[in-house]
Formats: structure tokens, sequence, C-alpha cells
């Protein structure tokens, strides 16, 4: 009793003295700050003597306001001076620091821990000094961050997650003194040389290896606990993202975004190797994915945005479906995961992107798009195409791309796929499934691989396949052109344009052709296989007849098909981006105009319009419908055409794509050339373009026309040149579009009225007319996307001419 009463008598006498101080600050001389800090600290551990049984909470005891003083006398100190004084060298000499994580660790009186970490957040957030090197600041430093993130929905999380916060700020400011918080002993021995195991298993191909191992925890045994290389600071961080306070978790999330951007390589290994970062954040993403229902409607799937760190709120939510809020808690993860792999070090980015694909993709997502059932398969791939949507770092993406396509590069042959990778396979046979819903999710899945700047996509679906040029019949080259060894894809005769035939005379010339040739489709619009040799050759002898009159031009930047018999290697020069005025101006200039009579030139007098022409007039007028509908003739496609092959090239520049086609002496010709799975699997779906359902067609040629935008020499023969002469029984794009023309003519013959119904459904498609039932509705919308799939290309064709032709758009 009389030691409590002592205790109040003397808090009272010191707050008598505060108050007197404030009302009379003249009449006492103020003491030196190295005395008053002394004072204060003295203040405190008298506490401790006098009141060692003491349960009362801290707040209602003087310690708070002594340790306010402390600091308030080291920042004036500080800005006295504008160096460490004497007040900070008391701290440092007397170990206060060390005193104070002790007091705080045991938490005594009550709520000590909460005044010791507010203590050392404001104490490294406001002292400008560089404190942290010294073995008594860095040390107790250390010692604090092991407390933090001990138990879960601690009452002081608050104070745990500035003081960490706090300490990232003044690491990403100071990358070197990461070092100081790893185990010394494991830093001395990297710094000093020790060979570190690479990690070249886990990064993608053309990077630098990084290293990532270390020595292993029981390596040196004589250490102890000092050789474990430790990086407390990560694992409280990953502890604390874990809060149910969601302000917590998006705090302690940003603190390990600024750790793993640090460039000390000692300290990326010791993340990789010696903490969890990489297991507790693929974990999460399983946890998050299990909360998942198990049948969600694919374009609920496709409308949800999910960023990491933004609250979800369903309130007011017109959009609402079941399985909403978890489905944005799961993207939202992945968006983290996502950017702080974009962000990190360049070892943790491929270890935890390697994690992610080997602890969550293939084991959690694999199975659920491999399985039978058709609903379950629909939402996985649905799902799986939602997460490449959002992935942007070149790591993540990189393992992505591996676990949809695999890893093999060699050329594809028939029934081979299974063998290279199951989920490839699985998706491309799904692309032709009978399921109209899961061949669109499967399709929309390559169309966006195919958007991602990933060399490996193009390669694997269809590139493989063309780089020995099996496509093209060197037989018929020999005999038309003797002495050459390739096409022009704008070859003139006599080098002269104007002794060319007109481009619509030849065009409807080819038309007849088709037409006459029309005994040989099928009724129901799937022509045989039988008949698809017969119409190579066919087109074959009209392609020998149109280039026997061309001389061999070369369209800069290796898109012509008519290489030099000794080709000299050329770099590849991206087209830089053209201003939008150039664009406009581009787009406007009546010589840039394909349809008109003459034929179409461009600066080096090359010709354009016989690849143009050829798309265009692919169907014939007494079928078409644009003409009498305003807003949907073929230049409506050049500006998207442009843009969306100027995002190719951007991709691409660093792809080491060649500039002009392989010479076919240089080909192997033992080879059967095979158009690979994914292809033959369009072609299959163009083919039946009029029989099927509106959407699926849609997406069959916005696959293709990514196909035909890429700025791949052999792409663009085998898809854009309908000149060249095809091995036999080989599709091209031209060719199935002008047998599916043919068979479109045949069938629009028995149909009556067939041009108003066709302007019916075109205009109710394009929202000019109110929806009512059209006979035959499926082949007139399959007609329309027939002509306007023929105009895309016939844009993409000129807009690739002249942009690499063109110093419009080249500049060196």
């Amino acid at each position: 009793m009389f030691n409590k009463f002592a205790s109040i008598l003397q808090h009272a006498v010191e707050a008598i003295d505060n108050w007197s101080g404030e009302l009379e600050p003249r009449l006492a001389p103020n003491l030196p700050l190295q005395e008053d800090f002394v004072y204060h600290w003295k203040s405190i551990t008298k506490y401790y003597i006098d009141n060692t049984d003491d349960k009362r909470p801290v707040d209602q005891t003087n310690i708070p306001s002594h340790l306010e003083q402390m600091l308030e006398i080291l920042i004036q100190e500080e800005e006295e001076r504008g160096e460490a004084g004497p007040c900070m060298e008391y701290l440092m000499q007397h170990k206060l620091l060390e005193t104070l994580h002790t007091l705080g660790r045991a938490d005594c009186p009550p709520g000590m821990k909460q005044e010791v970490l507010v203590f050392f957040t404001k104490l490294l957030g406001k002292i400008q000094q560089p404190i942290l090197p010294h073995v008594n600041v860095h040390r107790p430093v250390h010692r604090l961050i092991r407390v933090c993130g001990e138990v879960q929905a601690a009452p002081t999380e608050n104070e745990e997650i500035q003081f960490l916060c706090t300490l990232c700020a003044k690491l990403k400011d100071n990358p070197y003194l990461v070092n100081f918080f790893l185990q010394r002993d494991w830093w001395a021995r990297t710094r000093s040389g020790v060979e570190l195991t690479k990690y070249n298993s886990e990064a993608p191909p053309k990077s630098e290896s990084t290293p990532s191992s270390s020595p292993s925890k029981g390596s040196d045994s004589s250490t102890g606990s000092e050789g474990c290389p430790e990086y407390n600071i990560i694992d409280s961080l990953l502890s604390l993202t874990q809060s149910p306070d969601s302000r917590i978790a998006v705090k302690s999330c940003e603190g390990l975004m600024l750790l793993v951007s640090l460039p000390e390589q000692a300290a990326a290994d010791c993340a990789v190797k010696h903490t969890r970062l990489c297991e507790v954040l693929t974990d999460r993403l399983s946890l998050l994915h299990r909360a998942l229902p198990a049948t969600m409607e694919p374009i609920d799937i496709e409308s949800v945005e999910a960023k990491w760190g933004l609250d979800f709120s369903d309130k007011d939510d017109a959009n609402q479906f079941p399985g909403k809020r978890q489905l944005t808690s799961f993207l939202s993860w992945l968006d983290y995961c996502d950017q702080l792999i974009k962000e990190s070090h360049k070892t943790i980015g491929a270890a935890l992107a390697f994690a992610v694909k080997e602890r969550f993709f293939v084991p959690v997502f694999e199975p659920q798009v491999m399985q039978a059932s058709e609903v379950g398969a629909l939402t996985a791939t649905a799902l799986l195409t939602q997460c490449l949507k959002m992935v942007t770092s070149e790591h993540l993406l990189h393992e992505l791309v591996m676990f949809c396509l695999g890893e093999c590069r060699d050329m594809e042959m028939p029934g081979d796929a299974a063998r290279r990778h199951k989920l490839r396979h699985r998706v491309i046979e799904r692309c032709d499934h009978l399921s109209d819903e899961l061949s669109l999710v499967s399709l929309r899945l390559f169309e966006v691989l195919l958007q991602k700047p990933h060399e490996h996509v193009t390669h694997s679906v269809i590139l493989a396949n063309l780089e020995e040029r099996g496509y093209y019949d060197i037989r018929k080259e020999d005999v038309s052109q003797p002495g050459s060894h390739d096409n022009s894809l704008n070859g003139s005769k006599d080098g002269n344009p104007e002794n060319q035939e007109p481009a619509s005379d030849s065009v409807n010339h080819e038309g007849l052709n088709v037409n006459q040739s029309s005994d040989t489709v099928s009724h129901s619009g799937n022509p045989g296989s039988q008949d698809v040799s017969e119409t190579n050759q066919q087109d074959n002898q009209d392609a020998n007849q149109s280039n026997s009159h061309d001389d061999q031009e070369h369209v800069a930047n290796g898109l012509s098909t008519s290489p030099p018999t000794t080709p000299t290697p050329v770099t590849p020069t991206p087209p830089t981006t053209p201003k939008d005025d150039d664009i406009e101006d581009w787009l406007n200039e009546e010589k840039w105009s394909p349809q008109k009579d003459s034929p179409t030139k461009d600066k080096d007098g090359s010709p354009v319009h016989k690849v143009v022409n050829t798309f265009l007039f692919l169907v014939p007028d007494e079928i078409k419908s644009s003409s009498q509908v305003e807003g949907t003739g073929y230049d409506m496609y050049l500006r998207d055409a442009h843009r969306q092959f100027r995002e190719c090239c951007v991709s691409s520049v660093n792809w080491d794509w060649p500039s002009v086609v392989k010479p076919l002496p240089n080909c192997r010709t033992d080879i059967h050339f095979y158009e690979g799975s994914l292809v033959k699997v369009l072609f299959d779906k163009l083919s039946r373009v009029l029989d099927q359902p509106y959407d699926v067609n849609l997406q069959v040629t916005s696959v293709l026309s990514k196909l035909a935008l890429l700025p791949h020499p052999h792409l663009h023969e085998y898809m854009l040149d309908p000149c060249i002469p095809l091995t036999p029984g080989v599709r091209s794009l031209h060719s199935v579009l002008k047998r599916v023309a043919a068979d479109l003519m045949l069938r629009a013959q028995r149909i009556p009225d067939f041009n108003r119904k066709l302007v019916m459904v075109r205009q109710q498609l394009m929202g000019m007319a109110p929806a009512e039932n059209v006979d035959h509705r499926t082949l007139l919308e399959g007609a329309i996307v027939l002509e306007e799939f023929c105009k895309e290309l016939a844009a993409i064709a000129f807009v690739k001419h002249h942009a690499t032709s063109s110093q419009h758009f080249l500049q060196k």
C-alpha cells in the first residue's frame, strides 16, 4: 500500500513540474538536451524498479509521455546540430533500443509492445541520419521484426505493419541496408564468393541465369542457429498478409512489393531459398480457387475486372452473379502475384513464376481443364483464359505459355499432338467440339494466347510447320519460272504494271472458274476431303498462269515471297510508330485506294491491287450485301488493321524473325507438309462457316486474322498470298475461302429472294432493323461473315504491304 501511495505522489510531482514549466518557461533555465534525455530514460527505468508487480496498462503510466519526450529531444538535437549528437550517442552506447525491445517483447506493463513499436517506427521515420548501420540499432530492430506477425489478429497489428512498412521504405531508399537484416554468417559467405546454384530450370529462355540457391540450413552445424540464413522481415510480412483486417493485409503486400524489388542478389537468393515466400503466395491462390463455384458462365467470368488492392463492393453491382465475390478475390490475388513478379528481382520473379505453375496451375488447374464434364471444362477454360488476359509479367507469362502449349518446338506431325502436350491437344480438339459453347471458349483461349507478346505461341501453333515452306510446290515454280526459286507477291510483267491484265478481269475470270467447278462441291456446304486435291490443282494452275507474267520484286521487310537467288542477310527493322496525322493522311490519300479501276502502285511502282482485289472479289457481287447498307465498306477495316499490325510489329521486334522467306533450294523437300493441328481445325471450321452459329464464325475469323497480321514472311506467304503454287493436297486460307464462296453461290440460287433476306439479316445484326425470323438465317449470317472476313483480309494485306515498303512507316 505504501509503495503505491509513493508512486502516485511521484507521478503528481512530475506532473506539477511539467505544468509549472509550461506556465513559467522564463523563470527556470532549460536543461541541456542530454540531461533532459537521460532524465526521461531514468524515469522509465525507475518505474520498473519501483513497480515490479504492477499490472496496470501502460497508458495509465507516464511511460508513453517519457518515450515521446525522448523522441522529440532526438529530433530537436538533429535539427540543431545537423548530425547525431550526444543524446543519440547515449542511446546507442547504453543500448537503449535493446532494453526497449526486451520490455516490448515481454509486454510489461500491458501495452508496452505497442508503445515500443511506435517509438521504433517514429525513430526510423523521422531521424534523417543513417543510424541503421549501427549494430546497436539494426540488431534490436532485427529482433523486434521477429515479434511482428507472431499472433494472428493481435491488437498490435496496426503498429506492427506501420513499423515494418517504415523499415521497408528505408531499405528501398538504401538497398544495401538489407544486408544487415540477413543472417550475418550467410551474408559474409555470400559476399565472399561462395558459388550459388543456378536457377536455370526456373528462368525463361533468353534471360540471364540467376543464382538463387544458398548453403543449406544444416551445412554449417558449428555455427548453430547463427549459421541459418534468415530474412525475418519477409516472414513477418507474410504472416500479416493473412490478417482478417484488409487494410493490414494490403499494407503487408505493399511491404513485400518493396522488399522483392531490392537489387541485392544476396537478399533475393535468401528470399527464394530460405523463406516461404513462394509457398505462401501460391498456396493462397489454391485456397482462393477452391472457394470458387464449380460452374460459372463464361460471359460472367470475362466481365469481371479485378485489380489487387481495390475493395470490392456488391451493393450497387448490376452484374451480380453467384460466386462473383470469390472470383474477384481470386483474380485480385493473381493480379498481385503478377505485379509482384513484374516488379521483383529477376531471381525472385523466375522462382515465384515457376512456383505458381508447379504448385497451382499444374496440380489444380490442369485436371479441371482436362475433365470430361463439358460444364466443368467450360468454366475452367474460361477461367484460364481470363488468367492469361490479366498476366503482364514476363516470367509468369512464360510459365503460363509453357503450361498451355508445352515446351516442344519441333515440327508438328499428324497424330503426335497428344504426345507433345496433352493439355494443348485437348484444347485444340475442343475448338471443333460438338458443343458450340466449348468451341467458343477454346478458340477464345488461343485468340488471347496469340495476343500475348511471346514468340513461342506463334511458333508452336503454326510457324514450326512453315519453316521449310512445304506448302510451296517447287515443281510448279521450276516450270513457270526457270532459274527462279520463289514467287513474287507483287510482280509485274516486264517490270511495267501497265502491261498487266486489269485486276477486275482477272478476278472475274477466277470467279468463273469457281462457278464452273461448282459441280465438285457438296450440296450440304461441307465439301468432301476427296475434292481438296482437285481444287488445289486447279488453284495451282491459275496461280502458275498468273505468276508466269510476273518478275521478281521484293517488298521491304521481307513480306514479299521472292528473295534473290543468293539473299543477303538483313537485320529486320521495326516500323516506327506513325503520328495520328500521318495515319489520317495515309488513309485519305486517293493514290492508296485499292479499289480503283487502274492498277494501284506504291512508291516503288509495285502493284498491290492483285492480292487485295483477289480477296475483295472472292465473293461474287450477286451475293454481296455490304454495298446496300451504309457504313460497311472496305475502308472501315483499314484503320483497325493498321493499329493491330503496328502492335504486332512492336511485340515481335525482338523475336529474331527473318526479314525474307527462306530460299527454296535451302528448304527440305523430304518432309510431308502438315498445316498443324490448330490450323487444321481453323480451316475445317472456316469451311463450315455457312452452317455454324454466328458467334462461332466470328471467333474463328478472329483467330485467323490474328495469325494473318503477324509480320513473319512465311506466315504472310501462306496466309495472304493467293498466287503461290500450292503443293497438291495442301490448303491455304485463300483456297478454303474460295471453296466456301463457290458453295455459297450454289446454295444461294436455291433460296428465293436471297438478296432481300441477306440485307435484312445484315441490318438486324447491325441494329438497324427489328429482329424477326428469317428462313435460312444461319446460312445468311455465314454469308455476311464470309464477305466481311474477305474485306478484313484485304485490308490486312494492303496495310502490311505499305507499312513495310513505304517510307511513310519505315524510318531508319
